[in-house]
């Protein structure tokens, strides 16, 4: 998993800490640990993640001294490792949450969002119709950013919100279509699908690094355009007038 990957998928009240650091006492006890098994959790080796703490810590309050930083936090994780089992559940960090509704973890993770993500609020066939009729070749490419937007949903049980960089779209298209999208070339079909109110971006981030976020997007229940009928209109003024 990329490092930016595992940045999304930690809880977003750790994530918040690893950017920002955290105040000396209670919050940074509670939040090593939680930074230690989320990282495990992601598959992090415990090299890496002494890596992290100690980038971690220049970020803190009151930061930890070289001769502190081994007893502080890399014996903890050491510590970690040699248990069987380490987990960190939501109530654990209920002091620190950021809110249900804001909380992309929350949304990709309880059983409501998954159940979800099993139907889509549109015809995929109606959207390609539309799409290739519109756009012509763009319309094709914009299909392939929506199938992979639905792959990357249904194979990560994201729920309803769809946390997820360009780079990470076009490492599916090319996987699964083999063609070749550059980040600029997603971004701009990206934004031509939520004018045609496909999606919708509800978080707002930045892909590309271990330190940045990336974007939020859902689905819209999109519906092509009714066909406006003007020519009986048209009819039945001519009749009205002629009688």
């Amino acid at each position: 998993m990329r490092e930016k990957e595992a940045l999304d998928y930690m809880r977003d009240c750790v994530r918040q800490a690893l950017l920002n650091g955290c105040q000396r006492g209670h919050q940074f006890r509670k939040m090593r640990q939680a930074i230690i098994v989320e990282a495990k959790r992601l598959k992090r080796t415990a090299s890496e993640i002494k890596d992290i703490l100690a980038v971690w810590n220049g970020k803190c309050e009151k930061k930890l001294p070289p001769e502190e930083i081994k007893r502080h936090l890399f014996d903890y994780v050491d510590w970690v490792f040699k248990l069987k089992e380490c987990r960190l559940s939501c109530k654990a960090l209920q002091d620190y949450c950021i809110g249900e509704d804001r909380c992309q973890y929350f949304l990709r993770t309880t059983s409501k969002n998954r159940k979800e993500t099993i139907d889509l609020p549109f015809s995929m066939e109606d959207l390609d119709k539309l799409l290739t009729k519109r756009f012509k070749a763009d319309g094709y490419v914009m299909m392939l950013i929506v199938k992979a937007l639905r792959f990357y949903q249904q194979d990560r049980a994201t729920g309803e919100v769809m946390l997820v960089g360009y780079r990470t779209i076009s490492a599916i298209v090319r996987d699964r279509w083999g063609h070749n999208l550059e980040p600029m070339a997603i971004l701009r079909k990206m934004r031509l699908l939520i004018e045609e109110g496909v999606l919708e971006q509800v978080v707002r981030g930045k892909a590309g690094t271990f330190s940045q976020q990336a974007n939020g997007y859902r689905f819209l229940p999109w519906r092509p355009p009714q066909p406006t009928i003007t020519h009986i209109n048209s009819m039945c003024n001519t009749e009205g007038q002629a009688s």
